[in-house]
């Protein structure tokens, strides 16, 4: 059995800022990381939340990532910009292109903002959920070390090379959050800090064998075969060719590092009115929510609605860390000299 402790969302924010900013990081880049974090946590994506703080700082401390850069733009056009993130951590800069992107495409109607040589920029809802709600269409895309063989290989050629697109509606945006992988390494890591073991056709051992146990999964398969294999190639020349990026092979394998970063916003009002728009959406959610559930499914879901619900009960109740998570929260905390969260 897994043993949790929870603390509240204003504690964790708190601390996770303080852990940033004891470690160099300016006080509003170190307020962003900790928002982005613990949002991770609060939608029950905790392969992406305060679980990185330990990795982020070591990745600091062993200059695969810097605790401050100064990012610049390159190029850039009235819809187009090119970043350099100048090493630093991934999470600002990936905020600051995304607000770029949304001034951009509020100004021209569509616009791409690609960033080379940054940190490890998070979850990629973050990025698309701040553009839906702005009331425009988000697609943001990543790639990372290589930990994923091609569709009929056998070693590491990509990395879990995720992709997020968030669609605004009338109330809450639609958003599509997934790694290529089967599995992103980090709900791996998590499997085996919990005991758990993970689904056959996820990984691979380092000789190549299928295998259920996370601390022999050594290569990771693509979803889908033959189709998450085009999309992680998708996103490889995307983010890494495309801005100039790394490519995953040459990408340190660290949980702090990234290779390249691209996101879009697309206005829906330069294709028609927005209202109407939305009336459309609404009609096609509905017709989801409606449809008959198969057996063994109570509803249909639409994609982002378990993340939904798992922020509106983990704000009221408060985020749940299990216990080795925990461990390492409480060693960070000792190192820097710093008070862990209260537990509720």
């Amino acid at each position: 059995m897994v043993i949790y402790v929870k603390v509240s969302v204003d504690e964790l924010r708190r601390f996770a800022s303080e852990c940033f900013v004891k470690c160099g990081v300016v006080k509003g880049d170190a307020d962003i990381v900790a928002d982005h974090l613990v949002l991770a946590n609060l939608r029950g994506v905790d392969s992406h939340g305060v679980i990185r703080i330990p990795v982020y700082i070591e990745g600091i401390k062993k200059g695969y990532v810097r605790p401050f850069s100064e990012s610049r733009v390159i190029r850039e056009d009235v819809a187009v910009a090119l970043i350099d993130g100048g090493g630093g951590l991934g999470i600002p800069i990936a905020t600051r292109a995304t607000d770029i992107a949304i001034r951009k495409c509020k100004s021209v109607g569509l616009a791409a903002v690609g960033v080379r040589n940054l940190g490890h920029v998070g979850m990629l809802a973050y990025y698309t959920l701040k553009i839906a709600k702005n009331d425009l269409i988000g697609l943001a895309v990543a790639n990372g070390p290589a930990l994923v063989a091609p569709w009929g290989g056998a070693e590491p050629v990509f990395g879990t090379n995720p992709i997020s697109i968030a669609f605004p509606t009338a109330s809450k945006p639609i958003v599509i959050d997934m790694a290529t992988s089967a599995m992103a390494s980090f709900k791996i890591l998590l499997a085996a800090l919990k005991g758990e073991k993970i689904a056959e056709g996820v990984a691979l051992t380092r000789d190549g064998k299928p295998t259920t146990d996370p601390k022999e999964a050594k290569i990771l398969l693509p979803f889908g075969g033959h189709k998450g294999y085009s999309i992680a190639l998708t996103i490889e020349i995307a983010s890494g060719i495309l801005v100039g990026g790394l490519l995953s092979k040459n990408i340190i394998n660290h949980g702090s590092t990234q290779g390249g970063f691209l996101v879009l916003a697309i206005d829906p009002a330069m294709f028609r009115e927005y209202n109407e728009y939305l009336k459309d959406i609404d009609t096609l959610i509905k017709i989801i929510k409606s449809c008959k559930p198969a057996q063994g499914f109570n509803e249909v879901l639409l994609p982002g609605e378990i993340e939904d619900r798992t922020y509106e009960e983990r704000l009221r109740s408060g985020i749940p860390i299990d216990i080795n998570t925990w461990k390492m929260l409480t060693e960070v905390a000792k190192e820097l000299g710093i008070e862990l969260p209260a537990t509720l």
